[in-house]
């Protein structure tokens, strides 16, 4: 008998440290089971953004492991594509994810 993991994601002891030494998670565990809401909170600095960055592939982390669907994430292009399929980020300031000045120039961009 197989039994199949609920969870979608899963965050196992991930420790990340930004290159001016800041550390910015340190040893964090999460799990998130297929259809629960969750919310994740912090103040300013807490590393919510930090994570969500792991989350899809942005930032790799000093340590620790993140699974999607119970697969290790791989950070090879062709399998951050298809991760980046199912896991997006939207940036609270805009500035950060447009890189024109006009939709035209944005659409065209790619």
């Amino acid at each position: 008998m197989v039994i199949l993991s609920k969870k979608v994601l899963e965050v196992e002891n991930l420790v990340f440290n930004y290159p001016d030494g800041t550390n910015a998670l340190d040893g964090l565990s999460l799990s998130i089971e297929k259809g629960k809401k969750i919310a994740i909170l912090g103040a300013n600095g807490a590393g919510k953004s930090t994570l969500f960055l792991h989350l899809n592939g942005i930032l790799k982390p000093k340590q620790g492991n993140i699974k999607f669907r119970g697969k290790k994430i791989s950070y090879k292009k062709k399998e951050l594509q298809n991760l980046r399929k199912n896991i997006g980020i939207v940036f609270q300031d805009p500035d950060m994810q447009l890189f024109s000045s006009s939709v035209f120039q944005e659409i065209s961009f790619g």
